[in-house]
């Protein structure tokens, strides 16, 4: 299956609720740090639902920073 990069809006996108890896707020910083001093070099990772499969991460610490879009690559199905 093809996969495709667009930006999409933060607000469509629902964070995985069975995530196995939690971030606490040491890691969160960092991850926000990261994306202040190099900006987002991979992008997300989301379903056709729109939920986060990869880089839920990522996705909170750009809430965090303000951002309205994100780097995202979708795959129609798994």
């Amino acid at each position: 299956m093809p996969i495709t990069a667009k930006m999409l809006s933060v607000s469509d996108l629902t964070p995985d609720a069975e995530n196995a890896r939690l971030h606490d707020d040491r890691n969160l910083e960092a991850i926000k740090s990261s994306l202040e001093r190099f900006g987002q070099q991979k992008p997300i990772v989301v379903d056709s639902t729109m939920s986060v499969v990869a880089g839920n991460g990522t996705l909170e610490a750009a809430k965090m920073l303000g951002w309205t879009k994100i780097r995202s690559a979708t795959k129609a199905s798994y």
